[in-house]
């Protein structure tokens, strides 16, 4: 199959012209009668939606609330990085799930083509109806925006919570620069939860997320979670809990390390990101005194 290759330039575009007007969802009417300008996912869903990356349904509503297929995912994905003309020219599929009649079936085949999916001989199926979950859809969103999560920031192997501990699982490169780039955080729970079903309203999110970190919309968000993860680290170190510290003290280190590659040369990114080194040192040497301690 001759290679499909995706019109970035459209989406940022359109990026651009987000950034061009900062107020922007805050000056649209509700498009959605339930998302209203106070839900979490009112901007990201009135975003996408000026830019016909998601739509609505026919009686007005977005449901952010309802569980996202594999099938619905990867449109919200590509679907602002081809035309029709290139879904038109799709004829066929050799995944054995997919009717050769199904409205996703063009999405899949140039996901493929891409490198965004497996295809056969490597993967027979595509498994469009069952959920998506939190780690594939930021994958594959990455993939398509053509980031290299296994090299950025590939110098910090570190646990970012009780259920990303492994550094060597295949989805921890994303979920590191998911944390760098603002897409995602940690709950009150201090977890991740990798294998989360989305919702509608949470892809919105991710991608709206990713979009404006693209283009050094996400700075202060990332200031701010750093600040939060250094409040967490002192929490955790007055409990004496220093392995929740640890996982702090990483978080912090990646939040002011994505600030720093938007902003090099801001003082204040600057300046996050030497505190979080500090602090990232004051827990190893919390570690390490606790460790003479037990010897």
């Amino acid at each position: 199959m001759t290679m499909i290759r995706f019109h970035h330039s459209v989406a940022a575009a359109c990026i651009s012209a987000a950034i061009a007007c900062p107020s922007f969802a805050l000056a649209q009417q509700q498009s959605f009668s339930d998302v209203p300008p106070d839900h979490p996912a009112f901007a990201a869903a009135e975003y996408l939606k000026s830019q016909n990356i998601i739509a609505g349904y026919s009686d007005g509503t977005f449901r952010p609330d309802q569980k996202v297929n594999r099938a619905e995912a990867l449109k919200i994905i590509i679907g602002g990085l081809v035309t029709q003309e290139q879904l038109d020219q799709i004829q066929g599929t050799n995944f054995s799930d997919i009717p050769q009649d199904a409205w996703y079936l063009p999405y899949v085949e140039i996901a493929k083509a891409n490198g965004i999916v497996d295809g056969p001989p490597k993967k027979t199926s595509f498994l469009g109806e069952r959920p998506i979950m939190k780690v594939e859809f930021i994958k594959m969103l990455l993939l398509a925006q053509k980031v290299d999560p296994v090299s950025a920031y590939s110098e910090i192997r570190l646990p970012l919570s009780s259920d990303v501990s492994n550094v060597d699982e295949w989805f921890y490169p994303y979920l590191r620069f998911a944390l760098a780039s603002s897409m995602t955080m940690v709950g009150q729970d201090g977890l991740l939860h990798p294998a989360n079903e989305l919702t509608r309203g949470e892809t919105a999110l991710l991608l709206h997320r990713y979009l404006m970190y693209e283009r050094g919309r996400r700075t202060q968000a990332l200031l701010s979670e750093a600040e939060n993860e250094i409040i967490i680290i002192l929490s955790m170190l007055e409990n004496n809990n220093i392995a929740q510290a640890e996982y702090a003290s990483a978080r912090a280190l990646l939040a002011a390390r994505g600030a720093h590659t938007s902003k090099p040369n801001e003082p204040i990114v600057i300046g996050a990101l030497k505190i979080s080194e500090a602090f990232r040192a004051l827990v190893r040497a919390y570690r390490s005194e606790r460790c003479l301690v037990a010897c």
